[in-house]
């Protein structure tokens, strides 16, 4: 039988085994309310039992992907890839407050200490990363794109800044720089944002981790996938409306107004930039304890409709049992009835993505300038968030044209740049770019 010992930060509260299929945890004597593993899982005497499996927080930061096949390869045909073998391997350094380790075994983080400048300057930044991903598959980190961790050193009054690196599939050519884009709209509005970097050749962006505070401690993370009892393979399950009723059972009392606001919020952009892969792992909570949850920063944004092959796919979330864009009306109806959000409200949010937009053309302009290989994409991203800015407005209609689009705005042709047939929905192949593998 397994047996992982289960720290929150450096506090020693409980374990984890995994008996005839099924995981237990059990907390240890003595551990305090504020240090529980998750908000699912308040600390009590009795045992939490799993069935087929370990407790979806446990699972929320397990290698997907890229990753998991690089711990395979590394690993070897005998190596354990179960997600109690990966929790063993990971579990230490990972996201969040919350880590595992061997049984006996001190809870030591490993860090790997780089010249993050050096690193996005030299070309072939991309290829640099990969080669570094080998010295990483002991880390935690979940999504099926190249990632890993890093621990920078900055100057000698800040110390060490923690953050992710992370890069695109070479068929998904400016995937890093129309993250790094999506990411400056949604900083635009009222939403927080990590600190962002771009490597000087567009391939590779760096995104200061959230969950480190400056003292060195963690706080606890949890997406709404975990928090809904989902495993990770069922991110796309949820509904929109599963957000706010998790908003409203885990977010502490005295941050649920400005987390519903946020989440509408996020929902526009989400919405206005097609997001086709805002599924619910790309929604979470931090919080130091049961009575301070509140949303997280905003991460993991793309417009993935710009890819020709992906052009036509839908929403991740069903809103109403619907997955379509043109949804502003539905999603005012939400607002007010789902988050208590006034008009007047939602309205000023609606104004902030416009705005927030409006910021960002000169940037998208200069990089579909700078980088051949994400013009197409970034003049398709402007035509894809003209029309997704109108599809947001409580009066949208489903339409077949399309307004004057914004790259009108920053001098570019507006002639329709040519777009392929469109492909089986990546996000149910689990070989496709946005996929998972099977665990």
């Amino acid at each position: 039988m397994a047996v992982l010992d289960i720290y929150c930060n450096a506090t020693l509260i409980g374990t984890l085994s995994y008996w005839a299929q099924n995981g237990v945890f059990t907390y240890l004597p003595g551990t305090r309310a504020a240090d529980a593993v998750s908000l699912r899982m308040p600390v009590r005497g009795d045992s939490y039992i799993w069935p087929r499996g370990i407790m979806p927080s446990f699972q929320m930061n397990l290698p997907e992907g890229f990753k998991k096949d690089l711990i395979h390869e590394q690993l070897g045909p005998k190596g354990d890839v179960s997600d109690m073998g990966l929790l063993t391997l990971t579990g230490a350094n990972t996201i969040g407050r919350v880590r595992a380790v061997p049984h006996g075994a001190p809870p030591t983080t490993s860090r790997y200490n780089l010249d993050l400048a050096t690193l996005l300057a030299v070309p072939s930044s991309r290829d640099n990363l990969l080669k570094l991903l080998n010295a990483g598959i002991s880390e935690g980190v979940s999504g099926v794109m190249p990632k890993r961790f890093a621990s920078v050193k900055e100057d000698s009054t800040v110390g060490k800044g923690e953050y992710i690196l992370k890069t695109g599939p070479v068929d998904l050519p400016g995937l890093s720089i129309n993250e790094y884009l999506c990411l400056e709209v949604a900083r635009n509005t009222d939403l927080k944002v990590p600190e962002t970097q771009l490597s000087a050749d567009g391939q590779v962006l760096a995104i200061r981790r959230f969950d480190v505070r400056a003292n060195g401690t963690r706080l606890g993370v949890e997406d709404f996938c975990a928090l809904n009892g989902l495993e990770p393979t069922r991110k796309y399950h949820g509904s929109v409306e599963d957000l706010a009723k998790l908003c409203q059972r885990y977010v502490g009392v005295y941050n649920r107004n400005d987390s519903r606001r946020k989440l509408f919020l996020l929902l526009l952009v989400n919405y206005a930039l097609r997001n086709a892969d805002a599924h619910m792992k790309n929604f979470a909570l931090t919080y130091t304890n049961g009575q301070d949850a509140r949303l997280s920063p905003t991460y993991d944004i793309v417009t993935v409709t710009a890819y020709s092959r992906y052009r036509d796919n839908t929403p991740a979330l069903p809103l109403k049992g619907k997955k379509v864009w043109c949804c502003g009306k539905a999603l005012f109806e939400y607002g007010g009835e789902r988050l208590s959000l006034s008009a007047a409200e939602m309205n000023a949010a609606i104004e902030q993505v416009v705005s927030a937009v409006q910021k960002v053309l000169p940037l998208v302009r200069e990089y579909t300038e700078c980088y051949p290989e994400f013009r197409d994409v970034g003049q398709r991203m402007l035509d894809i968030w003209t029309q997704g800015l109108e599809d947001i407005k409580p009066d949208a209609r489903p339409r077949k044209g399309a307004p004057a689009p914004l790259r009108a705005q920053t001098g570019q042709s507006t002639t329709p740049t040519s777009v392929k047939r469109k492909a089986d929905n990546p996000y149910i192949d689990p070989n496709g770019a946005f996929g998972h593998k099977s665990r």
